[in-house]
């Protein structure tokens, strides 16, 4: 694994902040050089650290309802409902789960009819679909993109 440090902290939490900062500011922010930034920058990327990727807003499409379901399904089909529901376009985040629920899906819509008729038109229709629970969230206080990961996770210089 990878060592990361407080310079890579800092440029990775000016990076979360703003994905479309340049080198150079960042670099003044830092008080670095900008070849240096530049070079950690390439060294995150290069390592999978960082991903530069356009986050779409859900709300600015009209998209005001988030849902998060979870689903179970019969013994032997979550390949299969796996391959139905992952392309469906509402669906914003999907994984394998563990407890009561076999899939947790989140899930996104114009209104609380457009969720109806997903949930029973298409979710349900998926094969070894047993049950499903939804629960509405009302407002999303941090998103994944927003995921830093933990101080201890880098070093730290101890003579500061």
């Amino acid at each position: 694994m990878a060592k990361y440090d407080q310079l890579d902290q800092d440029i990775l939490k000016l990076l979360n902040r703003n994905a479309r900062i340049s080198s150079a500011q960042i670099a003044r922010q830092l008080e670095e050089s900008a070849r240096t930034v530049q070079n950690r920058i390439q060294r995150l990327t290069d390592l999978g650290a960082v991903q530069f990727v356009g986050v779409v807003s859900p709300a600015s499409f009209g998209y005001s309802l988030a849902v998060d379901i979870f689903c179970e399904l019969e013994v032997g089909y979550q390949e299969q409902a796996l391959q139905a529901i992952q392309d469906m376009p509402n669906i914003t985040y999907m994984a394998i789960s563990t407890g009561d629920q076999d899939i947790s899906l989140q899930a996104i819509f114009k209104s609380s009819a457009d969720m109806n008729e997903f949930i029973t038109n298409k979710l349900h229709q998926v094969p070894g679909m047993r049950r499903t629970r939804t629960v509405l969230i009302p407002r999303i206080l941090k998103d994944n993109y927003q995921w830093m990961p933990p101080d201890d996770d880098f070093e730290h210089d101890h003579n500061d």
